[in-house]
């Protein structure tokens, strides 16, 4: 019963915190030009693209993205918007990903599904 709701909390600050990170790169992101350097197929699925951008400060910074957040017929050498934040500039996504409301990011709703159907379990045992 404790691992239970043990690991129904951890689901929930797992959600909150992914979406906090989401909500504070929306807010305080800036836009940027990023090019595809690379397209990846090793993985199963579709490709993964490497994008490749310099900031206002002119450090050069890469990001990867999944197929589904970068635009249709994206190929190397096409440039795509990238929205990064200045405070933390590991954290980035395109700005195709970042505009996708919550329900559509299905790595987010699927563990808020999860989490939410553990919790009535761990009061019935």
């Amino acid at each position: 019963m404790i691992a239970c709701d043990s690991v129904a909390v951890f689901l929930l600050l797992t959600v909150v915190w992914q979406m906090r990170r989401r909500l504070t790169l929306r807010s305080r992101g800036v836009d940027v030009i990023a090019r595809c350097i690379d397209r990846d197929w090793r993985g199963k699925g579709g490709p993964r693209f490497l994008l490749s951008y310099t900031t206002p400060d002119g450090v050069k910074r890469t990001h990867s993205a999944d197929e589904g957040h970068v635009p249709a017929g994206t190929r190397e050498g096409a440039t795509v918007a990238v929205l990064y934040d200045p405070m933390s500039p590991g954290r980035a996504e395109t700005a195709l990903a970042s505009r996708k409301p919550f329900w559509k990011h299905y790595d987010m709703a699927g563990l808020l599904g999860v989490a939410l159907s553990i919790v009535p379990m761990v009061h019935v045992f």
